[in-house]
């Protein structure tokens, strides 16, 4: 018997499809230039059977859906108590690269902020990062190159985030290196 699934979700891509009320990241000129008109929709079942339907195979720039995989790295290496006295776990409420800590800890307040994001980063290194994302995608992953240099063109304000937690003694490392290592992650492509 054929799973309803595939159709459910085609109902599902469809009736997204017309939405566009998002905005590209304008301030990075390669992903101002995105189609915004790819969708697509991608389930895995508990038994291991996949379903995709629309652009799965198109591939993009992760972004900041690295930060939870990051995250989960650095808790696998550090744990947990070595993690939170680096990063918080709490909401902001704050726009994710906002410039600013957590005023009683001088900590990020949570790791899916920039400054969180690049402190986690700054737990790992760029091998362990590659090879951390390449296995929980079940293949090898590059970095789109364009992507990569037109953000570290534009990548000021985490520069500054990264000055700012070194001076606050939450990194250690120069953070040139860290932002570019932050920025190399976010750079790599994946598919749904």
């Amino acid at each position: 018997m054929r799973s309803p699934l595939p159709d459910y979700m085609t109902e599902v891509l469809e009736a997204c499809a017309d939405e566009d009320d998002g905005e590209l990241a304008a301030y990075i000129p390669e992903l101002a230039e995105a189609d915004p008109t790819r969708l697509a929709l991608a389930l895995a079942t508990t038994d291991g059977t996949r379903y995709v339907v629309g652009d799965a195979d198109v591939r993009f720039t992760i972004q900041s859906i690295s930060k939870p995989f990051a995250y989960a790295l650095a808790l696998v290496d550090h744990g947990l108590d070595a993690v939170l006295d680096r990063v918080g776990v709490e909401p902001s409420g704050e726009a994710f690269n906002e410039i600013s800590l957590d005023p009683t800890s001088n900590r990020p307040l949570n790791p899916m902020i920039n400054a969180g994001a690049i402190t986690i980063h700054s737990m790992l290194d760029d091998e362990r990062v590659a090879a951390g994302f390449a296995a929980f995608a079940g293949r090898e992953l590059d970095v789109d190159q364009r992507v990569l240099d037109s953000e570290l063109e534009a990548a000021d304000r985490n520069h500054a985030i990264a000055y700012m937690l070194r001076n606050h003694g939450i990194v250690d490392a120069d953070p040139h290196a860290i932002v570019e290592g932050y920025t190399r992650q976010c750079s790599l492509l994946v598919d749904v």
